[in-house]
């Protein structure tokens, strides 16, 4: 039995261990970019910023290693 008046939990899009938040700045050009990428991926923003970031950290080790 549920009441009409009951609050759903909000749900969680980070992964389980994503608990330590950080704060990027951004141009009005660079955020719309974001936005685009979100709604193409059907992702929030902070996911998308996550996933993009991931994506860009795994490219910087690998032209590292290639430069070594």
């Amino acid at each position: 039995m549920t009441t009409p008046n009951a609050i759903a939990p909000k749900p969680i899009y980070a992964p389980k261990g994503c608990n330590c938040p950080i704060m990027a700045h951004v141009t009005e050009d660079e955020r719309e970019e974001l936005k685009r990428i979100a709604a193409l991926e059907m992702r929030t923003l902070s996911a998308t910023a996550r996933m993009l970031m991931l994506r860009g950290i795994t490219e910087y080790d690998q032209d590292t290693l290639n430069a070594e």
